[in-house]
């Protein structure tokens, strides 16, 4: 799984259509500004990389992005560093 937070440029105009747009790729808007949302999305890179690629109309003010990140599930795979 990867975790991106997008910062996006949004009038009023903007903002139905941006959170739409989250709710379809099951994202979160973790704040809302005057002129701008902050959204939450995780998932595998290919839906990281789609929800950007409709972003592409919008002016993206900050983007953090972590990369692959996971754990092995249950006991049996537990690795100590």
């Amino acid at each position: 799984r990867e975790l991106a937070m997008i910062k996006v440029k949004a009038g009023a105009a903007d903002r139905v259509n941006l959170i739409s747009l989250t709710n379809v790729f099951r994202g979160t808007i973790v704040d809302v500004g005057t002129g701008s949302l902050i959204i939450e999305i995780t998932g595998n890179t290919s839906k990281i990389d789609a929800f950007l690629g409709l972003l592409e109309g919008y002016e993206i003010l900050e983007l953090a992005r972590t990369g692959v990140a996971g754990l092995f599930r249950g006991m049996d795979e537990v690795v100590y560093f």
